[in-house]
C-alpha cells in the first residue's frame, strides 16, 4: 500500500511539472505571436517639455495613418488644475516598427515659477490609444550643470555653444523640424565639458526646400545629478548657397570651381564676362568683348564642380578684365569675382599657324581646283606613258 501510495504521489508530481511546462510553452507562444503579428496599438514612448517647447515620441508595431496627438500644458493646483495651452494635430502616416518624433512650441506669456505638467494623448477617431505625462519645474533656484549660450541653425546644419558650470558628461540630439515633424535627427553621445565653452555642430542629412522655413532643435541630456534635459529651438529659412573657391584664366578661356554650402540643391550658373581695358591704369571705360553663361552641376554641402569655358576667339595682345558671377536658383547674384587677363598674342602671330618657306605659291590653287603639285605629277605621268609607247613601236619594227 505504501508503495502504491508513493507511486501515486510521484505520478501526480510528474503530471504537475508537465502541466507547468505546457502552460509556459503556450504562454511563450502567445507572446511570440503577438510580436510577429504586430497588432499592438501605437503608444507614447517618450515625452519632454519646458515652457518654450515640447517633443513627443510615438512608436507603433503596425503602420499608422493620421492619428491625432493632443498635448496640454497644465499648472497643477490644490484640488484643481489650470490648462494653460492646448495643441492638437494629426501625426500623418508612418510605417510599422518606427519611432516618430513630434515637436511643438508653447507661447506662454508672463510665466510663473512653479510646477507644470505636459499631458499627451494619442487618439484614433476619438478613442484614446495612449496617454502619458511629464512633470517639470520652471524657475528652479538650482543651477544646471550646463548652459546653452547660443544656437544657430541654417541651410547647412546646426551649431550650439555650451558652457559648463561643472564638469559634465552628456548627449546631444540635433533635430531638423518641419512644422510638427522631425524630418532628420542625429545624436552625439557621451560628449564632455570641463571648464571652457565649446561649440558642437552637426550637418543636416536631409534635403531642404529653397525659401522654406524650418526649425533647428537641440536637446541636451545631462546624466547627473539625475536625468536632466535642456532644449532649445530656433527657426531659419533654407536658402541655396555656394561659393567660388578657385578660378583660372588665360587668352583661350577660363574656369571656376564652385563649392556647395547648403542642403538646398544648388542648380545655379556661372557667368564669365570679358572686357578689354583701354588703359592699364583702369581710368578708361573698358570695352565689352563677350560673355558666356554655363550651368553649374547640382551641388549639396561640400560638393564641388569645376566649370570651364572657351572664348570664341583667342584674346589678342592687351589687358582684359574678367568678371565671374555665381547666380543662385532664384537668379540672384551669390558671389562676384574679378581678375585680370594679360595676353601677349599679337593678331599677326594668331593668323600665322605655318612658317613662311617662300614656296607656298607652288601649292596654291590655279583657279580650276588643281594645285601646282598636281599639275607637275600629271605631266610626269604623261611623259612616262609616251616614252613607253615610243620604245614599244621601235621594238616591233625590228626583224
Amino acid at each position: 500500500m505504501c508503495l502504491l501510495s508513493n507511486r501515486g504521489k510521484i505520478m501526480k508530481s510528474i503530471l504537475f511539472v508537465l502541466a507547468l511546462l505546457l502552460l509556459s510553452t503556450l504562454h511563450a507562444s502567445a507572446a511570440d505571436t503577438s510580436q510577429v503579428d504586430g497588432t499592438d496599438p501605437a503608444c507614447i514612448v517618450e515625452l519632454y517639455s519646458d515652457l518654450e517647447s515640447f517633443d513627443v515620441a510615438i512608436y507603433s508595431a503596425q503602420p499608422e495613418e493620421n492619428l491625432t496627438l493632443e498635448t496640454s500644458l497644465i499648472r497643477p493646483g490644490r484640488g484643481s488644475e489650470e490648462i494653460i495651452a492646448t495643441q492638437e494635430f494629426l501625426t500623418g502616416s508612418f510605417p510599422a516598427n518606427t519611432r516618430v518624433m513630434k515637436v511643438g512650441l508653447w507661447n506662454v506669456r508672463n510665466p510663473e515659477r512653479g510646477a507644470y505638467t505636459l499631458r499627451a494623448r494619442l487618439m484614433e477617431q476619438g478613442q484614446v490609444l495612449s496617454e502619458a505625462e511629464y512633470d517639470f519645474v520652471y524657475g528652479s533656484y538650482s543651477a544646471p550643470r550646463l548652459h546653452v549660450d547660443d544656437l544657430v541653425p541654417n541651410s547647412d546644419g546646426i551649431s550650439v555653444v555650451l558652457s559648463p558650470n561643472q564638469a559634465s558628461l552628456f548627449d546631444i540630439e540635433y533635430m531638423l523640424v518641419n512644422g510638427h515633424d522631425v524630418i532628420y535627427e542625429t545624436k552625439t553621445e557621451k560628449a564632455s565639458l570641463t571648464s571652457v565653452p565649446e561649440t558642437f555642430s552637426a550637418p543636416w542629412g536631409a534635403l531642404l526646400e529653397n525659401n522654406k522655413e524650418y526649425y533647428g532643435r537641440v536637446k541636451v541630456h545631462v546624466y547627473s545629478p539625475g536625468q536632466g534635459f535642456i532644449a532649445l529651438t530656433e527657426r531659419f529659412t533654407a536658402r541655396d548657397d555656394a561659393e567660388i573657391t578657385d578660378i583660372y584664366e588665360d587668352e583661350t578661356g577660363a574656369s571656376a570651381t564652385v563649392l556647395g554650402r547648403s542642403q538646398v540643391p544648388f542648380g545655379g550658373s556661372l557667368v564669365f564676362s570679358v572686357y578689354e581695358v583701354q588703359e592699364p591704369s583702369g581710368r578708361g571705360s573698358p570695352m565689352f568683348v563677350e560673355s558666356i553663361r554655363e550651368r553649374v552641376p547640382v551641388l549639396l554641402t561640400d560638393d564641388d564642380e569645376t566649370v570651364e569655358v572657351a572664348w570664341k576667339e583667342r584674346l589678342t595682345e592687351g589687358v582684359y578684365r574678367l568678371e565671374i558671377e555665381l547666380i543662385g536658383n532664384d537668379g540672384d547674384v551669390i558671389e562676384r569675382r574679378e581678375t585680370i587677363i594679360e595676353s601677349d598674342l599679337s593678331p599677326m602671330n594668331e593668323s600665322e599657324t605655318v612658317p613662311d618657306t617662300g614656296n607656298e605659291s607652288s601649292e596654291e590653287d590655279d583657279g580650276n581646283g588643281i594645285t601646282g603639285s598636281s599639275i607637275i605629277a600629271g605631266t610626269a605621268g604623261i611623259a612616262m606613258v609616251f616614252a613607253f609607247f615610243k620604245n614599244h613601236n621601235k621594238n616591233s619594227k625590228r626583224p
